[in-house]
């Protein structure tokens, strides 16, 4: 009973030719930039210590949008907050709760220390590369 071994490798100093492509597969993830509104806004003099908006002001205003919007189903949308600068925020969605997120909180209005509080959708992508890229192609424009 004879066997032919199939070699795993190339011969020792030769590499393995490059793919002829690359697949990527759909993500779990999406990302979404947004812009927190107050009207009225706040001005640099008048601002307070709640201003800008921290962690747990972002995660409150989110989920009350979700669930007025949702119910339940979407308080239960897993937001994780990224990155914080200002009155913006990088967050990281579920992939298939996207387009839910993102009609949940477009048309939100809240109240929160006097003010009306709603969101600006500043990009979403399906990569995180996605939302810096447009962030600095949106600077070239407004610096």
């Amino acid at each position: 009973m004879s066997s032919t071994a199939i070699p795993l490798q190339t011969q020792p100093g030769k590499k393995l030719p490059p793919p002829e492509h690359v697949t990527i597969r759909e993500h779990d993830w999406a990302y979404a930039a947004l812009q927190m509104i107050f009207d009225p806004p706040y001005k640099p003099e008048t601002a307070n210590m709640s201003w800008p908006p921290d962690i747990l002001t972002w995660r409150s205003m989110l989920t009350s949008a979700l669930t007025q919007f949702l119910g339940i189903t979407g308080s239960a949308i897993s937001i994780d907050i990224l990155h914080l600068n200002g009155d913006e925020a990088w967050l990281r969605i579920p992939r298939v709760d996207l387009m839910h997120f993102k009609a949940g909180i477009s048309g939100y209005v809240g109240f929160a220390d006097g003010r009306n509080v709603g969101f600006r959708t500043v990009g979403t992508s399906e990569f995180l590369m996605g939302l810096a890229s447009k962030k600095a192609e949106d600077s070239i424009w407004t610096d």
